[in-house]
């Protein structure tokens, strides 16, 4: 009798302990559920207003829950982050324009942004590019800096430099 009395008591621990592990199991589902359902209702997509009017691209964004800094005027001619992305929403979206107006232009912070891009936007605007790559930490391609440095004003034929990662210091050797 003492026997069958042990055995019933380890049925029970087993199954508290199966009970208790499924309840660990699906609350961690459940969490998981929750944190990418909200995930996905907090996204939207940088909508594709390249040749757009910089005022109606700026709409555009803003009805999408996206939050705009224009530089330029005229027609937009590049976004950062890219078009087609996915992002969140309030995320700040970097509008370029063509300028038709006039050909001053205001340097944005370009720190992090990668080079190429920077360089298609800056010889849109009819300026002259040079590149001038250092070694320093962190992902390679990426601006650290402009000459003239950002909030400064620049004229179409204008020259800029722009200091470029170009990898790890010490590294490659």
């Amino acid at each position: 009798m003492r026997t069958i009395k042990k055995e019933e008591v380890k049925i029970k621990i087993v199954k508290y302990f199966l009970i208790f592990i499924l309840g660990i199991f699906f609350g961690v589902l459940s969490f998981l559920g929750w944190v990418y359902y909200q995930e996905k209702i907090n996204i939207t997509y940088i909508p594709d207003v390249i040749g757009y009017d910089i005022n109606e691209a700026q709409k555009i964004l803003e009805k999408n829950d996206l939050k705009v800094l224009r530089f330029g005027n005229g027609k937009v001619i590049n976004t950062i982050p890219q078009v087609g992305l996915v992002v969140k929403k309030g995320r700040i979206v970097r509008i370029f324009g063509k300028s038709m107006e006039t050909n001053e232009y205001t340097i944005p912070n370009f720190f992090g942004v990668n080079y190429k891009t920077v360089i298609k936007i800056l010889e849109n605007w009819g300026l002259k590019v040079e590149v001038v790559k250092i070694r320093y930490p962190g992902p390679d391609g990426r601006v650290l800096a402009t000459y003239p440095g950002a909030g400064k004003r620049i004229k179409t034929g204008d020259y800029i430099k722009i200091l470029v990662d170009d990898g790890e210091i010490g590294g490659g050797q």
